[in-house]
C-alpha cells in the first residue's frame, strides 16, 4: 500500500500554495494560488481558509476550499465551495492547480492534508456547472508502488474520451514509472494504454508537495 503519495514541487510554483491549519480569532486564515489562465481567457484561483470549527467536543480545525472562476467575458466570477475537512490543528494543507484542459472546460488540481490522517485528492471542475468531481488518489493508487516506495504524482493532461492522464515516478527504483488514467468512477488507476493519445492541459502545473 502506498504509504503517502508525494506531489511534484519541481514545476512551477506560481499555482501553489499551502499553510498550516490554525484559528487566528477574528482574522481569517487563508492562502491561494495565483492564477492559472484557460484558452479563452478565463482565470482561476483556488483558496483554502482554517478556523476552529466550533464543535462543543472536538474544536478541530476546519478548512474551507475554494474555486474562484473569472469568465473571459468580464462576467462575474462564479465561486464553487467544492470541499470542507476536519482535522488537527498545524496540519499542512498543500494546493495547486494543474490548469484548463485544451477546450476550456475542465479545471483540474491535487489538494494534499498532513496530519493524523493525511489525505491526497483530484478535483474535477467542469464550467458548464454541476458538482465538482473528487477522487481519492490514495484509494486509486494503493497498489502502484510497495510499502516504504515513496510516489510522486502530477497530472499531465486528459484523453480524447475524457479520462485524466497522471504521471507517477518513484523516487529510488522500487516502483513503477507509469502513466494512468483516473476516473471519479473508478476505484483504481488503471495503465494508460501503450501508444494513447494524451491531451496536455492548457497551462499544465501539475502537483504539489
Amino acid at each position: 500500500m502506498l504509504p503517502l503519495i508525494l506531489l511534484a514541487a519541481s514545476l512551477l510554483l506560481s499555482q501553489q500554495a499551502s499553510m498550516e491549519c490554525v484559528d487566528t480569532g477574528a482574522t481569517v486564515a487563508a492562502t491561494e494560488t495565483q492564477a492559472v489562465r484557460g484558452p479563452d481567457g478565463a482565470a482561476a484561483v483556488l483558496k483554502v481558509s482554517t478556523a476552529d470549527d466550533h464543535s462543543k467536543n472536538s474544536h478541530e480545525c476546519n478548512a474551507d476550499y475554494k474555486l474562484v472562476v473569472t469568465p473571459a467575458n468580464g462576467g462575474a466570477p462564479v465561486e464553487a465551495d467544492f470541499l470542507a475537512s476536519d482535522g488537527d490543528y498545524g496540519r499542512t494543507l498543500s494546493l495547486r492547480l494543474a490548469g484548463f484542459s485544451q477546450d476550456g472546460k475542465r479545471l483540474l488540481g491535487i489538494l494534499a492534508e498532513g496530519g493524523k490522517y493525511s489525505t491526497t485528492l483530484l478535483f474535477d471542475y467542469h464550467a458548464g456547472g454541476g458538482p465538482v468531481q473528487i477522487v481519492d488518489l490514495k484509494m486509486q493508487f494503493a497498489r502502484v508502488a510497495p510499502p516504504g516506495c515513496g510516489q510522486t504524482l502530477g497530472i499531465i493532461g486528459t484523453t480524447a474520451s475524457g479520462a485524466i492522464v497522471m504521471e507517477s515516478n518513484s523516487e529510488k527504483a522500487c516502483g513503477p514509472n507509469r502513466r494512468w488514467l483516473v476516473s471519479a468512477a473508478g476505484s483504481k488507476a488503471q495503465p494508460l494504454p501503450q501508444g494513447a493519445s494524451i491531451l496536455s492541459l492548457y497551462e499544465s502545473n501539475s502537483a504539489v508537495r
